[in-house]
């Protein structure tokens, strides 16, 4: 008897690591056919152009658009690259900003780019307008000032407490506003000259902006130019009149306590998704 288990302990075992292998290896098989879906997915989700929409009859690819111009590859390469983030994000910006440096006509299909962009489509007019900033080229300055000048529209979702479109646009006229700044401090009388103008602009922000950069222009004596500045703003407005910059270290801050109170949400509604 004990000679007749045996092999049939032997036979059981065998059949057992073969339906073991051949299990693993259908799952496998499963598992590199996901993975294969999903690179294919990843490809094609990878290769279609976003698309940007003017208004209800029309639309126009991301691609197109930048392709209509020179350098237009150049230029959507290094927007891509300014979100980049990992070890050599910086360095492979800097090296792509070297590029557009180095070509005579950039800013001027940045600019081109900019019109073209539709006006919600305020991160990639942020970007554009950064980048016509960093190009610290006076090829930039004309341009720069028409954005900067520009009349700041209303918010246009006032009632989205999730987004502030008025507060887009004046991030990019101090941006823009920042650029001519730049340029002024490389001596630039030009770019003094239209930071003087915009410190008339309508709106507070821009006005701060302008005189701060104007402040730091090599151009005269400081002290004259705040004496200029306190005649020319509004009294209410003196206080941004100053070439201090705040010491962070210095500004009192409201004592915390020891242990928060975090009241924790016990409703059973599903959030809603606006």
């Amino acid at each position: 008897m004990k000679h007749f288990l045996k092999p049939l302990v032997v036979v059981l075992l065998f059949g057992l690591f073969v339906v073991t292998v051949q299990s693993c290896e259908d799952e496998n098989i499963d598992t590199t056919n996901d993975v294969t879906q999903k690179d294919e997915s990843s490809e094609k989700a990878s290769s279609t152009s976003s698309v940007l929409t003017f208004d209800e009859s029309s639309s126009l690819s991301l691609d197109d658009l930048f392709a209509g111009f020179p350098y237009g590859n150049l230029i959507q390469g290094h927007l891509k690259l300014s979100m980049a983030y990992g070890k050599d994000a910086e360095e492979n910006y800097q090296r792509s900003l070297y590029l557009l440096r180095k070509e005579k006509n950039i800013a001027e299909s940045l600019a081109g780019i900019y019109q073209k962009i539709p006006a919600q489509y305020y991160l990639y007019r942020t970007m554009i307008t950064e980048t016509l900033k960093q190009l610290r080229s006076d090829e930039s300055l004309n341009y720069l000032y028409e954005i900067a000048s520009l009349h700041i529209p209303r918010d246009t979702e006032p009632e989205n407490p999730e987004i502030d479109t008025r507060t887009d646009e004046i991030i990019i006229r101090l941006t823009a506003v920042e650029g001519i700044g730049i340029l002024a401090i490389q001596k630039n009388r030009v770019a003094e000259k239209m930071l003087m103008r915009l410190i008339d602009h309508k709106d507070l922000s821009v006005r701060q902006m302008a005189t701060r950069c104007y402040l730091q222009t090599p151009f005269g004596n400081v002290e004259e130019k705040m004496k200029e500045l306190y005649e020319r703003l509004p009294q209410d407005e003196h206080w941004y009149i100053t070439t201090r910059s705040t010491d962070i270290r210095k500004v009192k801050h409201p004592e915390m306590p020891e242990e928060f109170d975090i009241k924790v949400n016990e409703t059973e509604d599903s959030p809603k998704i606006r």
